[in-house]
């Protein structure tokens, strides 16, 4: 890759036929998010996605213009062909999203209600919701948020029409849409000794993963309790960094304060494994795909975006069922 391309050398670069096919509108978003932001973290919180996945995303960039971009360091700038990009990106992205929203509008009316775990990151659904509002404004999106049991339970009783689950692959069903599965383990502070009776934390009511996680501490068989039942992941989070005890989370969110738990003999057993979990779509009537646009349109949408932007292979995106 060259280190630098003259300004008219990028406008003959953007005016190449086979160039511009390949800078697509989600590059450029995303590199005036970073550019906007000052760093790669901050820029992947705004957009619902991945540091490593924002990450690439320039790099890829950054490969198709034939230069270099933004300058890495404590505070990300743009370089001076990455300012040029930029004064092309936002139009591109106005005029890319006008045009969506214009041409893509739906007659359609109704009400689609969506159920949905936690664990999925709050930027990234609500930009989703967003966006079926704008395409579908005839249509009342009702959102409830809750632990997947719950969620789980509003559609069996026909209270939610489509729902996000984060379900042991057991329970998976035929007419599931699985988006990605990711492992779940005894998860500790780092640096903290954890003695008997093992400290507990729970989600509580509605924990999908809850009785799993209470039959492999039986297989064990030490003594355990659990000091603090947490609905949210945040709160567990951190009571886990804070050395309170033990939760059952997905080790790849992670970060440097927490590290897997196990067993007084430094080994972990068979008897402590947890099964992995699938993050995945459920409808009240599999039947409804083909026949309720609303619902087909937010179907896809879910499927297609969440599995994309939030998923990256190996590295589990939630924590909690």
């Amino acid at each position: 890759m060259k280190s630098s391309l003259s300004y008219s050398g990028l406008v003959w670069k953007l005016l190449q036929g086979d160039q511009l096919m390949k800078l697509d509108v989600e590059s450029l978003r995303t590199l005036r998010e970073v550019v906007d932001a000052g760093g790669f973290t901050e820029a992947a919180a705004r957009l619902g996605m991945t540091q490593s996945a924002v990450s690439w995303k320039i790099k890829r960039l950054e490969e198709r213009v034939g230069a270099e971009l933004v300058q890495r360091g404590a505070t990300i700038e743009p370089t001076a062909d990455g300012q040029d990009l930029l004064s092309y990106a936002t139009v591109i992205i106005e005029a890319h999203d006008a045009a969506v929203d214009r041409l893509t509008r739906s007659e359609a009316a109704g009400t689609v209600r969506l159920g949905s775990n936690e664990d999925l990151h709050a930027p990234e659904l609500a930009r989703i919701v967003a966006r079926f509002n704008r395409v579908f404004p005839n249509v009342h999106l009702k959102v409830r948020i809750g632990l997947s049991g719950h969620v789980r339970q509003w559609l069996d009783d026909d209270e939610v029409d489509l729902a996000l689950l984060q379900l042991p692959v057991d329970d998976v069903e035929p007419d599931d849409i699985e988006l990605w599965r990711e492992p779940v383990r005894f998860m500790k502070a780092v640096s903290v000794e954890v003695v008997e009776p093992l400290p507990l934390i729970g989600f509580g009511p509605g924990w999908a993963i809850g009785p799993h996680v209470e039959a492999a501490l039986g297989r064990w068989g030490g003594r355990w309790r659990e000091v603090l039942e947490c609905p949210s992941l945040a709160g567990v989070q951190a009571a886990v960094r804070a050395g309170l005890g033990v939760s059952a989370l997905n080790p790849f969110i992670s970060d440097q304060d927490m590290e897997p738990w196990a067993s007084a003999t430094g080994e972990l057993s068979d008897a402590l494994a947890l099964p992995d979990v699938s993050q995945l779509i459920r409808m009240t009537s599999p039947a409804a795909r083909a026949t309720d646009n609303a619902q087909q349109e937010l179907l896809q949408l879910l499927a297609d975006e969440l599995a994309a932007e939030l998923h990256q292979p190996n590295t589990g995106e939630t924590g909690k069922t």
